[in-house]
């Protein structure tokens, strides 16, 4: 069985050893490196997420993965939908972690982050912003990764991603998610309230994000991940890598087996 993962905005995909490290016997993982990112090649010009989604496919045929299971953090989540979007016959399941949908007018979106990084610079915005994705659950070094790895981002490289997410979460959410044709499981620990404040997602259930998929596809699994930070994988790696589990031909043929046993008439 085949897996590929996605990491999210300013991030890498370092993110996935501890979930990589859980996986069953007889999973073939591919950890996808969006370019500009740390260790990975350069990103050129402009940039969108159905870039990125052509990227992880080359990335999945370089693999000789001609079918697989995706997953996707955050913004890794939208270009996992994309993805399956466009190339529906090579995903079999989609898990989508604690995504979000912010459309916004991109160029506006990029001004202000750029303002941001000018007044602050890089290493300090980097601190602030991972502030306020509920980190309380990881140990220091964690936290220092996460930090150092998006201080560690080209300038420009941060600002394409942004403008490409901006554009996407405006202009092809809705479309991308109604073509979406393989199973979707959702893990989602936090939404943004109105105010884009990142809250638990206890508190705020619905979400543009969570509330498209429940009217979208009713046939979608929704978990809400209590006591839990944005960067699921590092505080609940296990919850990933049940779920890959759960997708094995062995592991199906158990429930089928239960499901045949419960059926059987009484002697």
């Amino acid at each position: 069985m085949n897996v590929l993962f996605v990491h999210g905005w300013a991030c890498g995909w370092q993110d996935w050893s501890g979930v990589a490290s859980l996986l069953p016997d007889g999973v073939n993982n591919g950890l996808a490196k969006l370019p500009g990112s740390p260790g990975a090649v350069p990103l050129e010009g402009a940039v969108s997420l159905r870039d990125c989604a052509a990227h992880v496919i080359a990335h999945a045929n370089d693999l000789g993965f001609d079918r697989f299971a995706l997953v996707g953090h955050s913004m890794g989540a939208r270009i996992a939908i994309e993805l399956a979007a466009n190339w529906q016959a090579r995903v079999s399941s989609l898990l989508l972690l604690d995504g979000s949908n912010v459309p916004e007018d991109p160029d506006e979106a990029v001004a202000r982050l750029k303002e941001q990084l000018g007044q602050l610079g890089q290493q300090e915005w980097a601190e602030a912003t991972f502030a306020t994705m509920m980190l309380d659950n990881l140990d220091q070094d964690q936290k220092h990764d996460l930090v150092t790895r998006a201080a560690q981002y080209p300038t420009e490289v941060l600002l394409a991603y942004y403008h490409a997410m901006a554009a996407w979460d405006r202009d092809h959410f809705g479309s991308a998610i109604d073509h979406l044709t393989c199973p979707v499981t959702i893990l989602q620990s936090t939404s943004l309230d109105e105010h884009e404040v990142r809250r638990p997602v206890a508190a705020y259930p619905s979400s543009l994000w969570l509330d498209a998929f429940r009217a979208r596809i009713p046939k979608a699994t929704i978990k809400l991940v209590p006591d839990t930070g944005h960067f699921l994988m590092l505080e609940q790696p296990r919850l990933i890598a049940d779920w890959v589990g759960d997708l094995m031909p062995v592991g199906r043929d158990i429930q089928e087996e239960k499901i045949r046993s419960c059926n059987q008439p009484k002697l």
